[in-house]
């Protein structure tokens, strides 16, 4: 019966989500303040139901309650206590139902402490958060009800995936679930902007923390798992270029640049186009790394389903709110302002700069990532882009950007002095120089790049 109350309270969140994602964007539209105040009580209640849904399934997980599909698919009675828990996050199902509860958080944290924004900003914000919950959690009920029953339960489950019995499962995929879907408040926020033709200096306040909180929690998940993958699998570095850790990489870039990028647009008012734009890529490209592990048209270690339906869902999904918001782009960007004007030699040049070599980065990954997918839809053949591909393109683009790191923070705004700036980095130009001689010396002339990594990593440090 709990476990029926756990399905019901899901139910129950799409169903106020519907209202979350309606009654606040009509009332913002109309300027009806009674409509547009659902918004925060509605949001919070919809991560009231999704989290009674998330402890149900936790509780029978920690029950072996092997009536439970989800439960007898990847338990066992005999489970240490640690992977019974991390175990409801370790499967398609429990995993999605997890990303749901992050996403119903981070719109009741707007929904709690947004009172310093606008109501009819906080009202289309909440709106489009609401419109991402009803998607997902109908996606949740009709292809991966993670409260599916068994008719005759079996005395024990089939044990979780070795692989994953590990404390990395505990850390690794919450961490980085915040990240990823915690761009999906910027994205609503974006989007809100453009629905509403409100983008100035105050956007960009409001906007930032949220970034770097999301920016944040996806670098550390990122870290973590390398450093999982890295014990755990044996694969001989920190970073394989799989397509799945591709998938995690691309909105980090794109979530990096976004956050330079409203830098400028705080300080400036400058940059109001990209920044927005910004915004709905990163979330876009969390939303398509969600397609690729979750569709099976990735063969990968990290890959969660295989399921042909999951996949046609999760595009449609994909369809709506990448396709729906960068036409909404496509038909507002030209009635959103030019801000200030500042000279290249500047600090806004050097985000500008930043923001350039991440874009080209992450247009690297994105094709080295979904090129062999494109060509065997199109033609049939099967090609594999691994290490080397991403090596010599990503590489080069690091490493200029790098280099040019350091003279972004001592530069002015509006106009720079780059003799000046050069003059103040001595002292870091030459430690960086003697550590790359140092490393030389210790490790000799056959290891090229590293000491010149080395030379790199200190420089800007």
């Amino acid at each position: 019966m709990i476990v029926e109350f756990g399905h019901y309270a899901l139910v129950l969140a799409f169903a106020v989500s519907l209202i979350q994602a309606s009654v606040p964007l009509w009332g913002a539209l109309t300027g009806d303040e009674r409509l547009m105040a659902v918004a925060p009580p509605v949001s919070v209640l919809v991560f009231a139901l999704v989290l009674t849904a998330f402890v149900v399934l936790t509780g029978a997980y920690l029950n072996s309650d092997f009536s439970v599909l989800n439960v007898l698919e990847n338990s066992h009675s005999a489970k240490p206590l640690l992977y019974k828990f991390t175990g409801v996050w370790g499967n398609h199902e429990g995993s999605m139902l997890l990303w749901v509860l992050i996403l119903a958080f981070f719109g009741a944290l707007v929904g709690i402490f947004g009172g310093n924004l606008p109501s009819d900003l906080k009202a289309a914000t909440l709106a489009v958060q609401g419109l991402i919950s009803t998607g997902f959690t109908l996606f949740l009920l009709v292809t991966s009800n993670p409260f599916n029953r068994v008719v005759n339960p079996p005395l024990e489950g089939a044990d979780l995936n070795p692989i994953l019995q590990d404390i990395g499962l505990a850390i690794h995929p919450p961490l980085l679930y915040v990240g990823y879907v915690g761009f999906s408040i910027t994205f609503s926020f974006a989007v809100a902007a453009l629905i509403l033709g409100r983008t100035d200096a105050a956007w960009a306040r409001w906007v930032r923390p949220w970034t770097l909180l999301a920016w944040s929690f996806l670098t550390l998940g990122i870290a973590m798992g390398s450093y999982w993958a890295y014990y755990e699998l044996g694969w001989g570095g920190w970073w394989f270029w799989d397509p799945v850790e591709n998938a995690s990489f691309m909105p980090w870039l794109a979530g990096t640049a976004l956050l330079h990028s409203a830098i400028v647009m705080e300080k400036r008012e400058a940059l109001k186009v990209w920044t927005v734009l910004l915004a709905i890529f990163t979330f876009s490209l969390s939303l398509l790394g969600t397609f690729l592990v979750r569709s099976g048209v990735l063969t990968s270690v990290h890959a969660f389903a295989t399921d042909p339906a999951r996949g046609v869902f999760i595009l449609g999904l994909l369809t709506l709110f990448i396709g729906g918001s960068l036409s909404l782009y496509a038909f507002r960007a030209s009635a959103l302002k030019q801000g200030g004007l500042f000279a290249p030699i500047s600090r806004e040049g050097g985000l500008v700069l930043n923001n350039l070599f991440l874009t080209a980065a992450c247009a690297a990954v994105f094709v080295g990532t979904l090129y062999p997918l494109v060509l065997d839809a199109v033609g049939g053949d099967k090609i594999s882009v691994g290490a080397p591909f991403f090596n010599l393109t990503f590489g080069p683009l690091m490493v200029p950007l790098l280099l040019a790191v350091p003279f972004g923070p001592v530069l002015s705004w509006k106009r720079g002095d780059l003799l000046a700036a050069t003059q103040r980095l001595y002292a870091a130009l030459g430690l960086a120089f003697l550590m790359t001689l140092f490393t030389f010396w210790l490790w000799g002339m056959e290891k090229v790049l590293a000491p010149l990594g080395v030379g790199l990593a200190v420089w800007v440090m």
